[in-house]
């Protein structure tokens, strides 16, 4: 496991530059990629020029999001015209070594049942996982867990562990794995042994973060948590005891959805990340 930094999962807004810096200030490992920059110094210089100015920064390469018009059900010409972008984008990132591709999946619907939204979400997904695989790459998806943002509407979807993977495999291309967050995998009761029973592959990408005192596992709310290892809610040794026991080698990123963490500056959310996955993650 590799500490990764995101900035935008921290709530800030920075330039691949500045993420670049403060990563290697703040003695993280990796940072996903900004393939917007990274295209325009491609188009502006050159392939190589992209190359040599990452390698220089020394930071491990950690994941692309996806960028796919797929969750809007009825606008199909919306989802196509998104499919040549994310090509190219895709391509990009295979260049700079980029092996993960991820997204989170939304657990309920008010319009399609469960079957209904499990068919639409595959046929949209799958074309995606195709193109990642002919790049040598995965698709993690990120079940969400929380009972409080099912409640109030109409029909439940995948919302764990191991219905994401059953989706996964639905899909059938053979490369689509988890993006593993602490805080979901606690909302969505799951255990150590649950992430021990997995082959590491399958484990893309990983969030941390923490839960809110005073709330059960069913009370959480998606939107509020805290930085990781702050309050104990969430089992971290035991989640990353488990992570560590499948051989995981991938990014850990910070995600703690915390407005406090939002209202710092760039520089104090950063390093604060940095010493709390220190401190956790020994």
């Amino acid at each position: 496991m590799f500490k990764n930094l995101n900035p935008g999962a921290l709530g800030h807004k920075l330039t691949f530059e500045q993420t670049c810096a403060f990563a290697k200030q703040y003695n993280f490992a990796g940072v996903d990629l900004d393939i917007g920059f990274l295209s325009d110094l491609t188009k502006t210089q050159s392939l190589q020029a992209a190359k040599d100015w990452l390698a220089a920064t020394g930071l491990k390469v950690g994941a692309i999001g996806l960028n796919v018009a797929w969750r809007d059900w009825d606008n199909d010409r919306a989802y196509a015209s998104s499919l040549p972008k994310f090509i190219e984008e895709t391509a990009l990132a295979a260049e700079f070594g980029c092996a993960r591709c991820t997204t989170w999946v939304m657990p309920r619907s008010d319009t399609h049942t469960f079957q209904q939204h499990f068919k639409l979400a595959a046929d949209r997904l799958k074309p995606v996982a195709e193109i990642l695989k002919s790049y040598g790459m995965w698709l993690g998806l990120e079940f969400v867990g929380p009972a409080t943002l099912r409640q109030g509407h109409k029909y439940d979807f995948v919302h764990t562990m191991d219905g994401m993977r059953a989706f996964g495999a639905a899909i059938g291309t053979g490369n689509v794995g988890l993006l593993l967050d602490c805080f979901h995998w606690h909302t969505a009761h799951g255990t150590i042994s649950d992430i021990e029973s997995l082959p590491a592959e399958e484990v893309v990408y990983v969030h941390v973060n923490d839960g809110k005192p005073g709330r059960s596992a069913d009370e959480q709310i998606d939107n509020e948590r805290d930085m990781v290892g702050a309050t104990g809610v969430v089992d971290i040794a035991g989640f990353y005891g488990a992570l560590r026991k499948i051989s995981y080698a991938g990014p850990v990123t910070v995600e703690p959805f915390s407005a406090e963490i939002r209202n710092m500056t760039p520089e104090q959310a950063i390093a604060i990340t940095s010493a709390a996955l220190d401190k956790t993650l020994g």
